[in-house]
């Protein structure tokens, strides 16, 4: 096929073009499955125009192998959600917090934090010292104290830390169980690592995140109304 304008307007040059339109489309993707399926898509395409319009073997033999390891990536993807198993509680983490993640991704990041149950007083966080962990309450709640004022309360499906676990920046507030709780936890320094390399798992995150920190925002407000009123 000569290299000429006609040609690349041209039907059999059709096929070259959809590849590389598919491919750019399957960076726009959010998620991974689709990402790979789009690639596989484009990689066809090309093959197709490799073999039949500019006949080259090179482009063939690539292109192949760009879709055989997407396969094998998508089998892999879906082995590993169909393997993944959570207990009630973290169905309920899952479910409020990553509902865009896949079962695989979303067992994954919870195996890279540990459950434990503290006593009544345990510290989650202290006022103006840097936060060590991300924390996610499964059961029981935390009082929010703020220059030893109560200013809000965290209850189950609220995190603790999220606004700076990320940054490293000190803790705002201290943070301490009112009674006994179970809370799911992740080491900051460990979390950012992961969500430097997990491009789709840091915007759940983040809005995981944002809906937190508003919905202690509404408490913070209806606290300070309720003390205002009674006062």
């Amino acid at each position: 096929m000569d290299l000429t304008l006609a040609s690349a307007l041209s039907a059999e040059g059709l096929l070259g073009h959809m590849a590389y339109v598919v491919l750019v489309a399957s960076m726009l993707m959010r998620t991974l499955t689709w990402l790979r399926v789009l690639v596989i898509v484009s990689a066809l395409f090309a093959i197709a125009y490799g073999a039949f319009v500019i006949r080259d073997p090179v482009t063939v033999i690539w292109e192949t192998l760009l879709v055989v390891v997407n396969i094998l990536q998508l089998i892999s993807l879906h082995w590993s959600n169909l393997r993944a198993r959570f207990t009630s509680d973290e169905r309920a983490f899952v479910s409020r917090h990553l509902p865009g993640l896949s079962r695989g991704e979303a067992r994954a990041l919870l195996d890279a934090g540990e459950w434990t149950r503290l006593a009544p007083g345990a510290v989650f966080t202290n006022e103006g010292a840097p936060v060590e962990h991300l924390v996610y309450i499964a059961q029981g709640e935390a009082d929010v104290v703020l220059r030893g004022n109560a200013v809000s309360r965290c209850r189950p499906g609220d995190f603790i830390g999220e606004m700076t676990a990320l940054t490293g920046l000190p803790a705002t507030a201290s943070v301490r169980a009112a009674g006994e709780v179970l809370i799911w936890r992740i080491s900051a320094a460990r979390l950012r690592d992961i969500l430097r390399r997990r491009e789709a798992l840091e915007r759940e995150m983040d809005a995981a995140f944002a809906r937190s920190y508003r919905d202690k925002l509404v408490d913070m407000n209806a606290r300070a109304a309720a003390s205002g009123t009674s006062g």
